[in-house]
């Protein structure tokens, strides 16, 4: 060890490591280094000669150790925070490019852990797009086959929600899922990285407004079978009604899904959400804004205040809709008023959007300020049609797939079920509906 460390605890830490990184048994050193962490938080400064004077390949997990303490640490008061963070985010990405695939596998679960503390402090820097080619580059090294789901997905999916660039996680949400994890024996899966892919997968699907895979999403995340409902399932489910509605105008039964779970736990903690269903299907724009006033401040609490908006505008397409079965043209304005909608600009730009989606048929004549509504071409004589009927049944196969999948996984694997069934992640199918959530 360099002799510029005068440090005699970190000296022995190094030797110490050394010494039980030469056994063949794992458990002694893991234990020791869980008991180091007081000792490596305290020599926060110190931990690059540390970092310098271990072998990466015979040292990995005392590596990642270190690493996930300088990223958890308090950052020295001399260096400021995006020099101190973009530098430890430089040392995890060559700590991901100089280990073997193999290597690295066998510490996916504290890997995630070490990356996600290293994402919190980029965005807290306001640089969370630096994380995104890191952790692609982890989850390139952790697969071995492209539909295969590893801890770290979630991870880019939260990283580029975070950053606002949703596009690199598509190439990973694009491709559907059929292992979870690596083969390796001492390597278990938890559901938290399942469970949190599909929720975030799902956020991002439906912020570029593609509806029908954000459902998709959210029904993995609610079918999936486990021994408690966590905060990510209710969250899941809130999404679900509000994309529900936007695409389908109508919530679909949960396949798979207790009722009575859905009457004692989901229900009451999504009144706000369930309320907006019989608003929407009125089909009065007065009364749906009235429930959205009511539950504002639940919302925008959840984060969801854009899909309410959303699922506004959606009310809106659906009395355009109707007017095109009751006339063949009529004035933008006189539209306006009967859809309640405050201007023409407005009833315009919904008349623009739906004729260019395909949703209606018609032609706007600026001039004189009218619509007039044509018929739709035959249905089956349109190849685009016939494109998104075999989509969408690629699309539900795909997803009865993934949670057979799933299910499977969880009712083969003891050692996982006992791990979900031990954490204090939710509501037991048992308890009381009143317990809070814990995400």
């Amino acid at each position: 060890m360099d002799s510029d460390m005068a440090v005699p605890q970190l000296d022995q830490f190094v030797l110490t490591v050394r010494n039980l990184a030469n056994s063949a048994d794992n458990r002694e050193l893991t234990e020791y280094l869980s008991k180091q962490s007081e000792t490596l938080h305290k020599y926060i400064t110190n931990l690059d000669s540390v970092l310098e004077a271990l072998d990466v390949h015979e040292n990995s997990i005392t590596v990642l150790t270190v690493l996930g303490v300088k990223a958890t640490a308090q950052k020295p008061p001399d260096i400021p925070g995006v020099q101190y963070h973009t530098a430890i985010a430089t040392q995890i990405n060559d700590f991901v490019v100089t280990i073997s695939e193999d290597e690295l596998r066998v510490l996916a679960e504290p890997l995630a852990n070490v990356m996600k503390s290293m994402l919190t402090n980029l965005g807290d820097m306001e640089k969370p797009m630096s994380a995104i080619p890191i952790i692609r580059r982890a989850i390139c090294k952790l697969q071995e086959k492209p539909y295969q789901l590893t801890q770290l997905h979630c991870l880019l999916c939260q990283a580029c929600l975070m950053s606002n660039n949703l596009k690199p996680a598509l190439s990973l949400l694009d491709q559907d899922i059929y292992v979870l994890g690596t083969d390796e024996p001492a390597v278990t899966f938890d559901p938290k990285f399942f469970l949190s892919y599909y929720y975030l997968g799902g956020v991002i699907y439906a912020a570029m407004k593609n509806y029908s895979r954000a459902i998709t999403f959210f029904e993995i995340a609610l079918t999936t079978l486990l021994p408690m409902l966590s905060q990510i399932m209710i969250e899941s489910y809130k999404k679900f009604v509000l994309v529900s509605i936007i695409h389908l105008g109508t919530v679909p039964a949960l396949p798979k899904l207790s009722p009575a779970l859905i009457e004692r736990v989901l229900k009451p903690v999504c009144q706000a959400y369930l309320d907006i269903i019989p608003a929407y299907q009125i089909g009065d724009p007065e009364e749906l804004q009235r429930t959205i006033n009511k539950y504002h401040d639940v919302y925008l609490r959840d984060n969801n205040k854009g899909l309410v908006k959303q699922v506004v505008k959606a009310l809106h397409r659906k009395n355009i809709h109707k007017l095109t079965n009751t006339f063949l043209n009529m004035s933008i304005s006189d539209l306006a008023q009967r859809i309640n909608l405050p201007n023409i600009v407005e009833a315009e730009e919904h008349l623009m959007a739906m004729i260019e989606s395909g949703e209606i048929y018609g032609k706007i004549n600026r001039k004189e300020g009218t619509i007039m509504f044509n018929d739709p071409p035959k249905k089956y004589e349109d190849p685009s049609v016939l494109k998104k009927i075999l989509d969408e049944v690629t699309n539900k196969i795909s997803f009865s797939s993934t949670v057979r999948m799933m299910d499977e996984a969880i009712l083969i694997n003891p050692s996982f079920v006992k791990k979900t069934s031990s954490e204090d992640d939710g509501l037991s199918l048992g308890q009381s509906s009143s317990k809070s959530y814990q995400a």
